[in-house]
C-alpha cells in the first residue's frame, strides 16, 4: 500500500488520485512529513516530487477528493487549511519560486481571511525569492 506522501505525488505525476480519496488524518500527516523534510538539514528532504504535490495541492482549489469526515473544530474550511499548510511548507523549503500565480490568485478570489493574508504577505514578501 503506497503512502500516503507517494499517493500524493502520484496525483500529480500521473493523475492517479485514491479511487475513495484521502483520509483528513492521513493527509494532515504526510503535510506534517513533507514539513519536516522542509526543514534545513532534514535527514529526509524535501523532494522535487514533493514540491510538485504541495504545488498541485494549491491548485486544486477545494477539489481535493477526501474521504470521511474532516473535523470541524477550525475556523476555515478544509481545502484551505490543507492550501494554507502547503504554503507554510513551500515557503520554509524557499520554494514559492513554483508558486507565484497562485499566491497572486488566492490573493485576489475569495477565501478564508488567514489564507488570503498569508498569501498577500508571501507576495509582498517577494513571492518566490529564495530566503536568505
Amino acid at each position: 500500500m503506497p503512502t500516503i506522501r507517494e499517493q500524493l505525488r502520484r496525483m500529480v505525476t500521473e493523475r492517479d488520485v485514491p479511487p475513495r480519496g484521502f483520509a483528513w488524518g492521513e493527509l494532515m500527516e504526510a503535510l506534517e512529513e513533507l514539513e519536516d523534510a522542509a526543514k534545513p538539514l532534514a535527514a529526509a528532504p524535501l523532494q522535487g516530487e514533493d514540491v510538485g504535490a504541495l504545488v498541485e495541492l494549491l491548485n486544486q482549489k477545494g477539489r481535493l477528493p477526501m474521504r470521511g469526515q474532516t473535523p470541524a473544530t477550525h475556523s476555515m474550511p478544509p481545502e484551505e487549511l490543507v492550501q494554507l499548510k502547503a504554503l507554510k511548507i513551500l515557503e520554509q523549503a524557499g520554494r514559492l519560486d513554483r508558486v507565484q500565480d497562485v499566491l497572486e490568485r488566492l490573493d485576489r478570489e475569495p477565501g478564508s481571511p488567514a489564507l488570503k493574508a498569508t498569501a498577500r504577505r508571501l507576495l509582498n514578501r517577494g513571492g518566490g525569492e529564495e530566503p536568505a
